[in-house]
């Protein structure tokens, strides 16, 4: 089976406000995901106090674990199943999308968005994949993974992190 953990935590400073709950938020992400040959989605919410803020399956980032790069290998261990990383930015994502990376990336791998740029945060994770837990990065944690190039996919591992990203031409058809 394989997890999709939304990475739903974050601060979201650089946007200026939570990018979980922009553009339908977390539960649009869930019900696309739903909709994918995904098995079982957890949100991964950060700080404990933020867990209200989910519905279904929600995990607290342990308060001991500083940064992401910490976090991605803890949750990993918790799950002990294939993971996909899914950011809470992912506005574009589409459940086709999520199963040709999975199809796309038997030995796990990093999609590129349509700049052709690495975007770990939506990683193919299969069980068992090693990680370099001595990173103090998330590229640098996934860098040994390949690139999944899924042309016909780029935009939706398209994440948003400052108001100037939302011009995004699909985000404006998708989200008038």
């Amino acid at each position: 089976m394989t997890v999709a953990v939304i990475l739903a935590g974050g601060k979201s400073r650089r946007m200026g406000e939570d990018k979980a709950a922009m553009f339908g938020g977390v539960e649009r992400l869930q019900a696309c995901l739903a909709e994918s040959c995904i098995g079982r989605t957890v949100v991964l919410c950060g700080p404990e106090h933020r867990r209200s803020h989910f519905k279904g399956d929600v995990m607290a980032d342990p308060p001991h674990l500083r940064g992401l790069h910490r976090i991605i290998p803890w949750a990993m261990n918790a799950l002990e199943d294939d993971v996909v990383l899914i950011p809470c930015d992912a506005f574009l994502l589409t459940a086709e999308a999520v199963d040709a990376l999975i199809q796309g990336s038997p030995e796990g791998g990093v999609p590129v968005d349509d700049a052709g740029r690495r975007q770990p945060l939506f990683a193919h994770l299969p069980k068992g994949v090693l990680l370099d837990e001595n990173a103090h990065r998330v590229e640098r944690l996934l860098a040994h993974l390949p690139t999944v190039d899924l042309k016909e996919h780029r935009s939706a591992f398209s994440n948003f992190n400052q108001p100037e990203d939302l011009a995004h031409p699909e985000l404006q058809l998708r989200f008038p």
